[in-house]
């Protein structure tokens, strides 16, 4: 998925960030864990928004849905920095927000650069989810989920993916991307 510079670095560090969160020294999974001790700290950590964006963004893990992935897709080439860059009260509308999260977000925006950061952050998100360059680690899942149906389709739809960021990846290195 094509994405601005900002984005592009950013996600990186916010998958780091959450594969951090996944599993603890004896590889026991404990994302939720973390997660919630993090949404708990919230005051403490919010100031690190101006310089740590992705650590603070973790707290929203799965907060989203999106009804636009059009408009999503516009965030994510943006910056934000740029004058157009789309305000929390326009981009709340088109999401999903889970009502755990509700919190998180009014205090947010009482703090300067809060509405810029939920917006990175929802951005981050919907990356997180559609990117396969950048899924993180999942907490532990059934081993049932493996043998579902479809998983062929999965695997193309991942080869595709793929392509698409080796195509972006070389464009960002000054190579002319190939026809597709």
């Amino acid at each position: 998925m094509k994405k601005s510079r900002y984005f592009s670095d950013l996600i990186k560090s916010y998958i780091a960030e959450v594969d951090d969160l996944v599993t603890d020294s004896e590889g026991k999974s404990v994302l939720q864990k973390r997660l919630n001790e993090k949404r708990r700290e919230i005051d403490a950590i919010l100031p690190m928004i101006a310089f740590s964006p992705e650590m603070v963004a973790v707290m929203f893990y799965g907060a989203f849905g999106f009804r636009s992935p059009e408009i999503m897709q516009l965030i994510v080439l943006s910056d934000p920095d740029q004058p157009d860059f789309l305000p929390w009260a326009d981009l709340e509308c088109e999401l999903t927000v889970s009502d755990w999260a509700r919190p998180l977000i009014e205090s947010s925006l009482k703090v300067q650069g809060g509405d810029a950061f939920l917006v990175a952050t929802a951005a981050l998100e919907f990356l997180r989810g559609k990117d396969s360059l950048s899924a993180p680690m999942r907490e532990s899942e059934p081993e049932v989920e493996a043998g579902k149906e479809g998983d062929e389709d999965h695997d193309a739809e991942g080869a595709d993916d793929l392509n698409e960021a080796g195509a972006d990846w070389l464009a960002e290195q000054g190579f002319d991307p190939l026809d597709r």
